[in-house]
């Protein structure tokens, strides 16, 4: 185990730098506070005024020289760096050197000792390059070229060396000390489990050469993700725009970016990811965000989730009807000028024609607009934010609403209705920089109309897009992938994913359903304390009947509760966009349930993608369509 023994030994060098650094950091500070402390104390011992303004002066420029400035704490202590990279340069003066690769850079004096992954000019041998191959690449502005001796990937967790992976050859540390050739595949499930904790975790050790350079490429305007289901879409686009912080920090300012997701789930989901890579940068759902950007408009607004009305606020044709009517009519109150927009006769005929919501939309803008009644659905909050973005004038700033944004990532696009998407865009600054994520495969909503983001992606190719497709997954094992696949349509790279578990049981009614489901949730909570099972089933009034079937079992979550905390919790398929989980269990996808339509093979899809393990169908009823070749296959 000399492999092993060399790490440890580097690794705990490191630990001797970071103390080393951490001490010259409070050394410097001290020194600093009580230079800081002493000219206070001259400024109000001193007589006169030109002394005091004398001393005041020493004081504001002292200020700008404070070490906390450019002596950044190191905050990676638990999980320094990731990767070790041994190169021999073409020039004799570089010769052999080593580099460690790591999420933020460490000094041991005047030497580095951890490189930032975001120096791209650094990390890119890493990244593009393997063992045994030879480089050329530009460093510092000279043209460089050599051999790369060594590339290695190590875990790190909690101060712990317990992975360290070789082209040929893995360590890991387990309870019964190393052992070589363990798994040639990194979990993020593992890693979850290790850490107790299911929300998204950082792959920048895992970040292929292809994905790379999608988070590192010089491009202007927008950049469009697309890929299956668990290659890692919203990953990059989180790093994407980490990098792009770190390398232009005078272009794209933390505070004045922008991280849109589908739904608080997905934002809470991220959330300890985004504040590791983005600081100080807002990630928020589009409701949330709008609600913010009609108040930096001067818009209040009292809100509803209710809306009889809500899938007629969704259609594509919208857009143009607002140009037409921004373009024909003068300003007002906002509120009052969304509902004198509604009350347009070319508009109700456009959103209604040949429905019997026609009258009853008439009649409801009519009462709204005599009662002078500001409560507005969630779906109205899109189109009045954007009706306000139409009325002020194009080269117009507004803070957090109207030309502004240096940089704004949008996550599963393609539940965005038209006009939220061209709220979002015209909220960015004149660059119009964007990495918007997009599966049309995932799909769910069927109220949000298809044609509103193709015309959207349409508007964003005039802006000059660049397309990236991601194809390799880094969530599910093989056989959920082909299952997922079968379903789809949509195939799937698994040449590198990990074997797993599918198996169906097909049972005699709810009762043994139930008493099945409490077996397999125990056995799974057995295997593995610290893994997240869902429990999916298709209609939300199902989740109550299902959670008390698993009254007892271990590690339950509450009823309706969509936690990352180890355990077993019950949801329905529209609430797992985005998300991924240890273990799934299919509850019961009938055909009755998920039809032939594509919307409901793009819902199966999804549910079927949020497994990283292994997938459970449990059912009585006949089996989706989709489902049942797989099912006749399994044993």
């Amino acid at each position: 185990m000399d492999l092993v023994n060399q790490e440890q030994t580097r690794l705990s060098f490191v630990y001797g730098a970071i103390e080393r650094a951490a001490a010259e950091r409070a050394l410097s500070i001290e020194k600093h506070d009580s230079r800081t402390k002493e000219l206070e104390r001259e400024r109000l011992d001193a007589l006169g005024w030109k002394e005091k303004n004398g001393i005041t002066e020493k004081l504001v420029d002292h200020g700008h020289h404070n070490p906390r400035k450019y002596l950044i704490e190191f905050t990676q202590k638990p999980s320094p760096y990731f990767g070790v990279l041994g190169i021999e340069d073409a020039d004799k003066r570089v010769g052999k050197k080593a580099y460690l690769i790591g999420k933020q850079m460490l000094m041991d004096g005047n030497k580095v000792i951890i490189v930032d992954w975001r120096r791209a000019e650094i990390s890119q041998l890493f990244y593009d390059f393997e063992e045994g191959e030879e480089y050329e690449a530009t460093i510092r502005g000279v043209d460089r070229e050599g051999l790369i001796a060594l590339k290695s990937k190590v875990g790190i967790e909690r101060g712990v060396l317990h992975r360290i992976e070789t082209p040929s050859e893995v360590y890991q540390l387990t309870e019964d000390g190393w052992g070589k050739n363990g798994s040639l595949v990194a979990s993020t499930s593992d890693t979850k489990s290790r850490e107790a904790d299911h929300r998204l975790v950082d792959i920048v050790s895992l970040i292929s050469a292809a994905q790379f350079g999608m988070i590192t490429k010089q491009s202007v305007g927008c950049t469009y993700l697309t890929g299956s289901a668990g290659t890692g879409k919203t990953t990059v686009a989180l790093h994407r725009l980490s990098y792009l912080q770190f390398d232009q920090p005078e272009l794209f300012r933390p505070e004045r970016c922008l991280v849109l997701m589908f739904n608080r789930t997905l934002r809470d989901y991220v959330k300890k990811t985004s504040n590791e890579l983005l600081g100080r940068t807002r990630v928020d759902t589009f409701s949330a965000w709008a609600l913010t950007a009609l108040s930096a408009l001067g818009v209040t607004v009292k809100t509803s989730f209710e809306d009889a009305f809500a899938s007629i606020k969704k259609n594509s044709l919208l857009s143009p009807l607002l140009t037409r009517y921004v373009g024909e009519s003068r300003a007002m109150d906002p509120v009052v000028d969304l509902l004198r927009f509604y009350s347009q006769p070319y508009v109700v005929e456009s959103l209604c024609a040949g429905t019997r919501e026609q009258e009853p939309f008439e009649r409801e803008v009519r009462r709204k607009l005599e009662a002078k009644d500001r409560l507005m659905s969630f779906s109205d909050v899109s189109i009045l934010l954007r009706l306000c973005q139409l009325r002020r004038p194009p080269q117009a700033t507004v803070a957090g609403a109207f030309n502004f944004y240096d940089h704004i990532v949008v996550d599963e696009a393609q539940d965005f209705g038209q006009i939220e998407l061209e709220a979002i865009l015209a909220a960015s600054s004149a660059r119009r920089s964007l990495t918007v994520c997009a599966d049309e495969k995932q799909k769910i909503l069927s109220f949000v109309e298809a044609d509103g983001f193709a015309n959207f992606k349409g508007a964003l190719n005039s802006l000059g897009l660049d397309k990236e497709t991601l194809s390799l997954s880094y969530r599910s094992a093989r056989e959920i992938m082909e299952l997922a696949a079968a379903v789809s349509g949509q195939p799937a790279d698994s040449s590198q994913a990990r074997p797993g578990v599918v198996q169906f049981h097909k049972v005699r009614d709810f009762a043994q359903a139930a008493d099945g489901l409490r077996q397999l949730v125990n056995e799974f909570a057995a295997a593995d304390p610290q893994a997240l099972t869902a429990v999916i089933c298709k209609k939300k009034a199902d989740i109550k009947s299902i959670h008390a079937a698993l009254a007892g079992a271990a590690g339950l979550h509450g009823e309706g509760i969509v936690s990352f905390e180890p355990g077993t919790l019950v949801v329905n398929s529209h609430q797992v966009k985005g998300l991924e989980f240890t273990n799934v269990v299919l509850w019961d996808p009938s055909e009755s349930d998920y039809r032939q339509t594509q919307l409901d093979r793009n819902l199966l899809y999804v549910a079927i993608t949020r497994a990283c393990k292994r997938i459970d169908v449990i059912h009585w009823r006949p089996l989706a369509k989709a489902l049942q070749a797989a099912a006749a296959k399994a044993p």
